[in-house]
């Protein structure tokens, strides 16, 4: 198998699959979309997709770990340069990313197998869409309201007691809703942010690759988000096995594949007293999870199982 990894040279994950990829005996190609921004050629003849002097559709499988977004963050105040500069920073990653996007998509129409389709995944990957269909789904959920109305927001939070917040598209860690930020609520007005009840009960991560479950796993903190923890964010973070109900692994499998998620990282709430199923509760499932450190620490065969699902679905092409 040739196997065409899209993500940045320097990424752990990337790397790491690399390596495990070539110790099966497969050739691999790692394909930095992001490099176009340093100039890294890129072409399309209407027919086959170049990119770094290789034949992209020469592969037989991928990875998608990243790929440029549509949008260039937005200058610090003690920039430099002027708004026509950034605004012509900004149009010119739109076209870098209508290329990258276009590739990954042709791919998915090709058929190639793709861990994890853009296609597939990157709707869902806007939290209240998936909101939305975890809902229909019947999946336990916290409690929700996402607005950019001050006063609705205040009145949710007073019925449901402890409240977090957090952003609709990510870039921003979760908090809880507090004093001052109540009194800042009159900035949502221009956009809207998602606002929750806050489930207590230890934070349980659960990989999901094609379907089954590869890893679920209890992960210590003392933080109400545990990626803003000092030990996870150092690296010293600990994972203890967390073994799920049938039902609760059934649920999780289901709804990765509602979300087109291959690889799924599911963020669940044990919060017992009969809440959810078994006391579970979901809240949300991620499409580029990442789970070098629960794998290097819990021996998890994710990577394996990855490369074990591309390798049977490029045998059925």
């Amino acid at each position: 198998m040739r196997l065409g990894i899209f993500g940045r040279l320097d990424d752990p994950l990337s790397v790491h699959t690399e390596q495990a990829s070539r110790a099966r005996g497969h050739d691999v190609v790692r394909l930095s979309l992001s490099a176009m921004l340093d100039g890294t050629p890129g072409a399309f003849d209407g027919k086959e997709w170049l990119f770094a002097g290789h034949d992209v559709g020469s592969c037989d499988a991928f990875v998608l770990r990243q790929y440029p977004a549509a949008h260039a963050l937005l200058a610090p105040s003690e920039t430099t340069h002027t708004a026509a500069d950034w605004f012509r920073r900004g149009m010119q990653q739109q076209e870098r990313s209508a290329f990258a996007q276009s590739l990954l998509l042709d791919l998915e129409l090709m058929g190639k197998p793709m861990v994890n389709r853009l296609g597939a995944t990157q709707a869902y990957d806007h939290k209240p869409l998936q909101l939305a269909v975890l809902e229909r789904l019947g999946v336990p959920l916290p409690r929700t309201l996402v607005t950019n109305f001050p006063e609705a927001a205040r009145l949710f939070v007073a019925d449901v007691g402890d409240a977090i917040c957090k952003p609709l598209a990510g870039g921003a860690e979760t908090r809880a809703v507090d004093d001052e930020l109540l009194a800042r609520l009159d900035r949502i007005t221009t956009a809207p942010a998602i606002f929750q009840e806050r489930i207590g009960g230890p934070d349980v991560r659960v990989t999901v690759v094609g379907e089954r479950v590869i890893s679920s796993v209890a992960i210590e903190s003392s933080t109400l988000d545990y990626r803003s923890g000092a030990a996870y964010q150092s690296g010293g973070a600990r994972y203890l096995p967390h073994p799920l109900p049938a039902e609760v692994e059934a649920l999780c499998v289901r709804v990765a594949a509602a979300l087109g998620q291959t690889l799924s990282g599911i963020d669940l709430k044990h919060a017992g007293g009969g809440r959810g199923s078994h006391g579970y509760v979901l809240l949300e499932a991620n499409s580029a999870p990442v789970y070098l450190d629960i794998e290097q620490k819990t021996g998890a065969p994710i990577t394996d199982s990855i490369l074990d699902w591309l390798e049977a679905a490029a045998v059925r092409r």
